[in-house]
């Protein structure tokens, strides 16, 4: 018996690595622009999930290989990000991110300024836990990174696992919770690239597990958790912002439905840690990131606003699948599947919730779960409100954590499936959809693939545009204070190593894409002391995901530009310089003196 499982899970590492071949192939095909490229990165991610979540949903598999099962899909998963990008960081989070870890190998201390997103130094874990990987193997940041988020990733998946077989009872649950948990929009991509919460919201989850451990724990030997469970709250304080928040009303909330169901408030009842939570993240945020106070309040408070537009009518919503910059438009099948997979988590959902209010009513955990699974479908609503979107969609990875217990619990329990032999085949197919969907639904459909950011000519290899120019700074460049587009920026700070200004505050980005020069322009330059400024004539050189890479056929957006007055302008301010030009990119040396 131990052999044929074993043979099971061989032919299952046979099969996922299969898909993960054609995922990379995928991106392959795409960097050179050949039509197949699409067909055969989907092909590979059903590949990967499919095969794994039918033998999840078999009664067959040890415990043992549940977990496996799980762990070898959330790396697939990763995996499937890696060869997306290798080896290069390419998404705007992870040059911000990047440039963070450098500035600590090169000055030795955290808390370095970054030009660009200024709150982040001031979250350090996990950018002090990749320098220090730097330091002790030698890696690059690049390498470091990359594997870093990868043993989060397992952290992630495996302790998910865990804590639904804690509270589920189930291995079988278990598994496939965590299996349905990968589908979540964010898991692809945005919660797999080389940025904080990446790393904060495994932390979470071992939190959430050591809790639940924690009310299984003997009373006389509960203490005992206190030390590892202030050590994991005090490391998602100082890594993640958002994370800690989440942290505070999970613990507070579940702290009030274990009071509700014993009513006392003494162990097991985490208020204590909710408690200490938030009294560290309230101390972080005045001794250490004030920062952050700005960067959150305007976002929400514009989120708040648009919501309420939006709801009362006096702002058209957000169209579905729309995405900023160049981004393409989604096929009408991408868009259908998409809808499919949502309408198919609410299917799972009402069968699930009245599953779990049957079995589990008088349990404070998998009441938690419940409230999440019904935010996850209360934050869908907030993508129809233009400045709400992005809200919704990072606070989805949360609540998803209660969706995916809930909407196992239907297949499992409500479904009664073992007795209707075409169960499995039906569950997996929903599964497909629903997976292939949360990806559609999670990132950009032009962007799913793949773009070149070198290309090899004549025995050589020739960087993109802005990454030559990035490329040279590096080498040639002179030090000061920089201005450039989006794109041009993050690449200035990794690889350039560059101190650069972007975005609206000052007002680089209309400054760049005026095609005639203004007083304000000036006055700005001066007042910032902005003395090299990085021209750009690509439209999608504002695009922080699009914008690093050349254009392939086909893509007429990127082939856009703006008027030559953009570049040229800055040539009628006195004691200028042109010294750098690439045919698209051009910088100038104000002299010190716009």
């Amino acid at each position: 018996m131990h052999r044929a499982r074993s043979n099971r899970f061989a032919l299952s590492l046979l099969v996922v690595g299969f898909g993960v071949f054609l995922c990379a192939l995928g991106n392959a095909l795409a960097r050179a622009g050949s039509e197949p490229a699409m067909s055969a990165y989907l092909v590979g991610l059903v590949v990967i999930g499919l095969p794994i979540f039918f033998r999840l949903l078999g009664s067959e598999a040890s415990n043992g290989e549940r977990l496996a099962l799980v762990c070898l899909l959330g790396i697939a998963l990763y995996l499937v990000k890696v060869v997306h990008d290798a080896p290069s960081f390419t998404f705007t989070d992870e040059l911000i991110h990047a440039f963070n870890v450098e500035q600590i190998r090169e000055h030795g201390h955290l808390f370095h300024h970054n030009p660009v997103l200024k709150v982040t130094p001031y979250y350090p874990g996990f950018e002090g836990a990749t320098s220090a990987l730097v330091k002790v193997t030698g890696l690059s940041t690049y390498a470091a990174g990359t594997v870093l988020v990868g043993i989060a990733r397992l952290t992630l998946i495996g302790g998910l696992f865990l804590l639904f077989e804690r509270i589920g009872g189930s291995a079988r649950t278990a598994g496939l919770a965590a299996a349905i948990y990968t589908t979540n929009f964010n898991f692809l991509f945005w919660g797999a690239q080389f940025s904080y919460e990446s790393l904060a919201l495994p932390l979470l989850v071992i939190v959430m597990l050591m809790v639940a451990e924690r009310e299984a724990t003997a009373r006389t030997l509960i203490g005992e958790w206190a030390a590892p469970l202030i050590v994991a709250i005090a490391a998602i304080v100082i890594t993640h912002h958002l994370t800690s928040y989440a942290l505070i009303v999970i613990l507070a909330l579940l702290a009030g439905l274990l009071w509700y169901s014993s009513r006392n408030w003494d162990p097991p009842n985490p208020w204590p840690y909710a408690l200490l939570a938030a009294i560290l993240a309230a101390c972080w945020l005045a001794v250490v990131a004030g920062e952050t106070f700005s960067y959150l309040s305007n976002p929400l408070s514009e989120a708040l606003e648009a919501l309420g537009k939006t709801i009362a009518g006096e702002s058209a919503p957000r169209g579905l699948f729309q995405g900023g910059g160049a981004a393409g438009p989604t096929p009408i099948g991408a868009r259908l599947v998409a809808l499919l997979g949502v309408a198919l988590l609410g299917i799972g959902w009402v069968f699930g919730i009245r599953a779990t209010w049957r079995r589990y009513r008088t349990r404070p955990w998998p009441l938690l779960f419940m409230l999440g699974s019904l935010g996850f479908f209360l934050a869908l609503g907030l993508r129809l409100a233009p400045a709400a979107w992005e809200t919704g969609n990072r606070a989805s990875e949360f609540f998803f954590i209660g969706l995916a217990f809930v909407v196992a619990g239907a297949g499992l329990t409500e479904l009664r499936w073992p007795s209707r032999r075409w169960a499995p085949w039906l569950l997996t197919g929903a599964f497909g959809f629903v997976l292939i969907g949360g990806v559609i639904s999670g990132w950009p459909w032009d962007a799913q693939l793949a773009k070149p950011l070198r290309v090899s000519a004549a025995g050589g290899t020739i960087s993109s545009p802005p990454l030559a120019m990035a490329e040279w700074a590096k080498a040639e460049g002179p030090e000061g204070n920089w201005a450039a587009a989006t794109a041009d920026a993050n690449l200035l700070l990794v690889p350039g190593g560059r101190n650069v200004t972007t975005g609206k505050g000052p007002d680089v980005e209309d400054m760049l894409t005026n095609p005639s020069l203004e007083p304000w322009q000036v006055r700005m330059l001066r007042e910032n002391d902005l003395r090299y400024v990085v021209t750009d004539r690509r439209e999608v050189s504002n695009d922080g995901l699009r914008g690093y890479f050349f254009p392939l056929r086909g893509d007429s957006d990127f082939d856009k530009l703006l008027f030559p007055g953009v570049v040229s302008k800055f040539s009628a301010i006195p004691g200028t310089a042109r010294i750098y030009d690439n045919g698209l990119i051009a910088i100038y040396d104000l002299g010190g003196r716009p």
